[in-house]
């Protein structure tokens, strides 16, 4: 028995990189086949301390758009797992004082396409591109997003195909949360 042991002990090290070489294998399958296409997801990031993604995704998904299988919310801790879908989110939410270190990732928006009255838009070039969703004290999604002091913005974007180049599911998405008016 002591043998055997030794025999085990001694192969320990094998082993442990196979146990390693499966559970990346396993996490990359899982993620390939639990994943949608860029096409088919909607991607939310927003600059906060926190985001209850599991409730307000679940309650986005009860209504989703025709063609779209997922919608994703993170904050922008999670950028350090995975960059690109930071890069091409379709939506943000980020604090007035961050909108020019990002202005480059946001696009105008199309008013013609919101269906909400009465917003506070953020202009960049004379252009319309965020609506405030919090003013400090109140405003759309507190139960959703843990926002901080401050005034914070939603914006398009630039690199969103669902704003207008394959179709219109960010403003679903906007729109949804404009409908979510919590106040403190």
């Amino acid at each position: 028995m002591i043998r055997v042991l030794k025999n085990i002990l001694s192969q320990l090290h094998v082993y442990v990189v196979w146990l390693i070489m499966s559970v990346v294998l396993w996490g990359f399958v899982f993620n390939f086949l639990t994943d949608a296409p860029a096409e088919k997801k909607l991607v939310l990031f927003a600059e906060v301390s926190g985001v209850q993604d599991r409730g307000f995704c679940a309650e986005l998904e009860k209504n989703r758009p025709a063609g779209i299988r997922m919608i994703q919310a993170h904050s922008f801790d999670y950028a350090m797992f995975d960059e690109q879908s930071l890069i091409n989110a379709d939506v943000y939410i980020v604090p007035r004082e961050s909108v020019e270190a990002y202005r480059d990732s946001f696009r105008a928006l199309d008013l013609g396409k919101l269906k909400a009255e009465k917003l506070s838009f953020y202009e960049l070039d004379g252009l319309p591109c965020g609506i405030r969703v919090w003013d400090g004290k109140a405003g759309f999604a507190s139960g959703c997003f843990a926002y901080g002091e401050g005034e914070y913005y939603l914006f398009l974007g630039v690199n969103s195909l669902h704003a207008g180049d394959v179709d219109d599911a960010a403003y679903w998405m906007i729109g949804e949360i404009l409908q979510m008016k919590n106040e403190e």
